[in-house]
């Protein structure tokens, strides 16, 4: 097992963690230029404002319950060949530097929370560089490095499920959170990162979604629901309100966090 190593920095509050900065979400304009100059730059009807890359998440095994014992693969494996879901195209996009951020929750049946990624046994490679971090109330989570070979994008980590609960995982990238916490200078090197087809004045959102199968979510709203109100204080929502019972938020849509929920029994 990988173990956690003490943060050589002060760890930012985990509710600040995971926040998107999102309203922008909700149906911005295009910027300060005039509709016809950005037409010319931006030719695209957009469906969000700004190109927002669609990294897949996918769980393996993919199901609602496991067993203790059992091991859950957690990866994100795709190609440059990226789907925009603000542009609604495919664009290739070369050396990104995706970095992988996650936490997982586990709700017990006495109605406590506690940090799933260290009640069970966590193993990341590496070569992933992975940096883990603590919180003394919230979740224990991980930053790690996307690594990019033959024109793939790779990331995988394995989870030994070792205590029953109900369980909650969230599957970001740290491009989120350093625009979240005002500190988007750290995304110098994503931000300069361009392709064929690119609109100048569009900036990124890292749009981290379950590649298949059911998310879980309508099956664990108390525990969602208990998140958004006790942990997060209304920040988590869905792209676009498609959660009615959560919103839309003012954080973070669960949906492209890769929200996925599951169950752990004896």
């Amino acid at each position: 097992m990988a173990k956690p190593v003490a943060p050589p920095y002060k760890l930012l509050e985990m509710r600040y963690l995971l926040l998107l900065l999102i309203p922008l979400l909700w149906g911005a304009s295009c910027g300060n230029h005039a509709e016809e100059d950005f037409k010319k730059t931006c030719p695209y009807e957009l469906h969000y404002p700004g190109h927002f890359l669609r990294v897949p998440v996918s769980i393996s095994p993919h199901k609602l319950q496991y067993h203790v014992g059992d091991t859950m693969k957690i990866s994100t494996i795709f190609s440059d060949s990226i789907y925009d879901l603000g542009t609604q195209h495919t664009f290739k996009i070369e050396g990104f530097p995706f970095k992988p951020s996650s936490l997982l929750y586990r709700f017990t049946a006495s109605g406590t929370y506690d940090s799933g990624y260290t009640v069970n046994e966590l193993t990341i490679d590496s070569v992933y560089t992975p940096y883990y971090w603590y919180s003394n109330s919230y979740a224990d989570g991980f930053n790690a490095k996307t690594l990019y070979e033959d024109s793939t994008y790779r990331f995988e980590c394995q989870l030994v499920l070792k205590e029953a609960g109900r369980y909650v995982l969230l599957f970001t990238d740290l491009y989120q959170d350093y625009v979240a916490t005002g500190n988007s200078d750290l995304n110098a090197e994503a931000d300069a990162i361009t392709f064929e087809g690119k609109c100048p004045t569009l900036g990124y959102y890292i749009c981290s979604m379950i590649d298949s199968g059911d998310a879980h979510l309508d099956l664990f709203k108390d525990e969602l629901v208990f998140l958004d109100q006790e942990v997060y204080n209304g920040a988590i929502g869905s792209a676009k309100g498609s959660i009615e019972w959560l919103g839309r938020g003012g954080g973070f849509a669960i949906d492209f966090s890769g929200g996925f929920c599951f169950e752990v029994v004896e």
